[in-house]
């Protein structure tokens, strides 16, 4: 038996050893495999990144589209794939030849800065900003309107460079703005993009059909986080945000309380009831909502009679309504409204439709879906599209002299007026679109806007113009606006150099004298010392010599110095302003300065001494740093030897409350200031039917305070100034100018003009100035009048595909006599 085991376990171990059972060997020769193999892979890459892209992107898009005169936000992957890599990101526009754009009218590049720390094998995606500036064609490096878009990655020690990439860039014209979707389900928004009130049709010059595209349709996709700025003043591109369904928290804390400042300054939010107002129930939106959903109904075509009775159009030809019609025993998903008491409702509308002012913006709630098909295929959707929801001026569809369709403003006839970009967004800020009274036209153009007033003419401001472009637009970064001029010319005023006066020289003579002679003598007499006051005599003059030279400099403004004039501008019940400075700082001897501001919104750049204006060929060019950190910093501002720098900054300021006008035209108004600020030459400026103005005078106002209105008849807005302080009008008289003759004050409008000397948190310059001067204008809306109410189209554009030949021609004609010169 013992024989047989060992027979048996003999042959297992042959077993092992025959060829062809590989055995234990299996593992030890694919290791060496698996080894060889890794030898001849290539080595992995030390960082991969994705491309760069806006976050206001059109996703039917090639190539990013920004925005001349704007800034806008974009974002990269990047990541570190073998080990952690501490950096820094460049961002700048550039042109081909990868050199950051001159800033307008100036002799400084600008590139902007943010730390950056990528753990080895975790994607990071990378937030930074532009400023996207007007294009010219620079040779053949460049076509027309191209901007490219660059970042840099560079070791944070060193500065090394290890990696690069640039996009190109479309240019949107002046006149474009981009409409947003924020929606749960946003592809049943893509209808947006074929409405006449986002592309109509408008025939341009050379009589060639062109579709103007009021608006760039982003249709956001948001399944965790929107891709939305955080950055308040890089929503100017931004005109409207419709908004169905999307839970408000997929916005961050930044980005709710950007879109909040968005709305207060002229921006636009359309809310789909049905599925919004329960979710937008308790959010940040919910005090600003015009209504709220009381309950869910079902809507009956006897619910929609109003809107169509007002709102459908009539076919020329077949004189039968393009109404709004559902399907037999079909009824459409809505909701029951429960208005807020500042809430109105649309006219002809049924109570389906109610607005309520924000600021200078506005919501708009539904009481349908806009989603819905029915509703979508109405054949009138589009004239209550433009004129309710939109809340633009009528329009008239004709046909073109080549028989093209061709789309204008009711009132202001031709192809310009379309491609205004006033009518395109109601976006404002004062030190950006105010235009002096005493420059505007009144010509159908410049008759042709102002949204943001939201009213019918009069005459708006001529419109601002991005350098280059020859299209109007709004709410674009301007050193040439009306209010950018009248800073320049005072800072050029105040920052100049005054020889002393005679007054001064006697003054110091008599002094020096004075300590020299007697009261060197009778301190040594005092001390029984008197041959003592013959050596005294050097070191007092060598005293002296240095305490005038110092007086001198601070009589002259030749030690360093700082000129501020600041434009503070806010609405009433709403505690964040819009502040622009415009700083000059002046010093004696070359000298680099950082300005250092605390509030993330803050973007700054050089401000031009004149404009227009090239640099010399022989003339240096210097780099300027916009660096976000736990500061924001524009490092590297250089000022030569005995000259003045200027500086052009904004952003968004908390004032710690916000003013507020109580009480009722029929009992009267009174005033609160619940910021922190002290203002001074307070008046309230009433504008009234037919032109009319009215005055209170308050005059003093400190924080905390309330004052009664007691509102006067004026004979001009220029009331305010009669009674506005010497200390108010010095340094501000050009401001308080512009301010009261500002175009844009409607009937019913009541406007908060003061100052304040005060100098303003959030902004540190180094090295400091030893003197310091600063005035702040403070203009807040307190309170906007009735809105007029919204006109439909004058005709269907469909009605132009059933005109025969006859008719078409005749039309031709019509046009051409139209369009001929008188």
């Amino acid at each position: 038996m013992a024989r047989c085991w060992q027979l048996v376990v003999v042959a297992l171990l042959v077993s092992l050893a025959v060829p062809g059972c590989r055995g234990c060997f299996q593992s030890e020769e694919d290791a060496a495999a698996k080894k060889d193999d890794e030898k001849k892979k290539k080595p992995t890459p030390d960082f991969e990144a994705g491309r760069l892209q806006i976050l206001l992107r059109d996703e039917g898009g090639a190539r990013n589209l920004v925005k001349a005169g704007h800034w806008m936000t974009a974002a990269q992957q990047m990541k570190a794939n073998n080990f952690d890599f501490h950096a820094e990101l460049e961002s700048a526009a550039t042109d081909r030849s990868r050199e950051p754009f001159l800033v307008s009218d100036t002799a400084f590049r600008l590139s902007l800065f943010r730390p950056v720390v990528l753990p080895k094998g975790q994607t990071r995606e990378l937030e930074t900003t532009f400023f996207i500036p007007d294009s010219p064609p620079t040779g053949q490096l460049a076509s027309p309107g191209t901007v490219w878009l660059r970042n840099t990655l560079r070791a944070r020690r060193g500065g090394r460079e290890v990696y690069a990439a640039d996009e190109p860039t479309t240019m949107m014209p002046a006149y474009q703005y981009f409409f947003l979707v924020l929606a749960a389900e946003p592809d049943r928004y893509a209808y947006l993009r074929r409405l006449d009130s986002i592309v109509p049709p408008v025939v341009g010059e050379g009589n060639l059909a062109e579709p103007a595209m009021h608006y760039r349709v982003v249709l956001v996709q948001a399944d965790r986080r929107a891709p939305l700025p955080s950055q308040p003043l890089a929503w100017t591109p931004i005109a409207y945000v419709l908004w169905d369904g999307l839970p408000p928290n997929r916005l961050t804390p930044d980005q709710q309380q950007a879109l909040l400042d968005w709305l207060h300054w002229g921006g636009q939010i359309i809310v789909s009831g049905p599925n919004s107002l329960d979710v937008l129930r308790g959010s940040f939106l919910e005090p600003y909502l015009p209504a709220l959903a009381a309950e869910a109904v079902q809507l009956q075509p006897t619910d929609f009679a109003p809107l169509n009775q007002g709102w459908s159009l009539e076919h020329s030809r077949t004189k039968v309504r393009a109404s709004l019609n559902l399907p037999p025993h079909k009824t459409l998903v809505g909701v029951r409204l429960q208005p807020h008491p500042e809430a109105a409702p649309l006219p002809a509308t049924g109570d389906l439709v109610w607005e309520r002012r924000a600021g200078a913006g506005r919501i708009v709630v539904t009481a349908f879906s806009l989603a819905d098909r029915p509703v979508v295929n109405w054949g009138s959707f589009d004239s209550f599209f433009n004129a309710c929801l939109l809340r633009r001026p009528a329009r008239v569809f004709r046909l073109s002299p080549e028989a093209e369709p061709d789309a204008q403003w009711a009132q202001f006839p031709g192809s310009g007026p379309m491609q205004d970009g006033r009518l395109v967004t109601g976006l404002r800020y004062f030190t950006r679109d105010a235009t002096a009274a005493s420059v505007v036209q009144n010509t159908a153009s410049n008759a042709a806007s102002n949204v943001a007033a939201l009213t019918s003419p009069p005459a708006p401001p001529p419109p601002a113009q991005v350098v280059g472009s020859g299209q109007a637009q709004a709410a674009a970064w301007s050193d040439t606006s009306a209010a950018s001029e009248a800073a320049r010319q005072t800072l050029r005023e105040a920052a100049g150099i005054v020889i002393p006066e005679s007054r001064f020289v006697f003054r110091v003579l008599v002094v020096y004298l004075v300590v020299l002679v007697p009261v060197n003598w009778f301190v040594f007499r005092l001390l029984g010392r008197v041959e003592w006051a013959w050596l005294a005599a050097p070191v007092i003059a060598i005293a002296g010599a240095v305490v005038v030279v110092r007086l001198a400099q601070l009589d002259i403004g030749f030690a360093r110095s700082r000129t501020e004039v600041a434009v503070l501008e806010g609405h009433a019940g709403y505690p964040s302003a819009h502040l622009t400075r415009y700083t000059a700082v002046y010093t004696s001897l070359a000298t680099a300065y950082d300005f250092a501001f605390e509030d993330d919104s803050a973007l700054a750049m050089p401000f031009p001494h004149r404009v227009p204006y090239a640099p010399g060929l022989r003339e240096p060019i210097n780099h300027v740093r916009f660096r976000r950190d736990r500061q924001i910093v524009l490092s590297g501002f250089q000022v030569a030897s005995n000259s003045t720098g200027l500086v052009h900054s904004e952003q968004m300021l908390d004032l710690g409350g916000s003013c507020r006008l109580a009480g009722q035209e029929a009992s009267g108004w009174s005033l609160s200031n619940g910021t922190t600020l002290s203002l001074e030459d307070a008046g309230v400026l009433a504008r009234r039917l037919a032109g009319a103005w009215e005055l209170a005078w308050v005059g003093s106002l400190p924080a905390a305070a309330t004052r009664a209105l007691k509102f006067r008849p004026a004979a001009s807005a220029d009331a305010y100034l009669a009674g506005a302080s010497p200390e108010g009008r010095q340094g501000l008289q050009r401001l308080l100018e512009l301010a009261c003759r500002d175009p844009s004050q409607r009937a019913g409008d009541l406007r908060l003009i003061a100052w304040t000397a005060q100098p303003l948190p959030g902004l540190s310059i180094r090295p400091q100035a030893s003197q310091e001067s600063t005035r702040t204008l403070v203009l807040i809306q307190l309170r906007r009048g009735a809105l007029p109410a919204p006109q439909p189209d004058q005709n269907l554009k469909a009605d132009l595909a059933g005109q025969t030949g006859a008719e078409m021609e005749n039309a031709a004609e019509r046009a051409k006599a139209e369009d001929a010169p008188p």
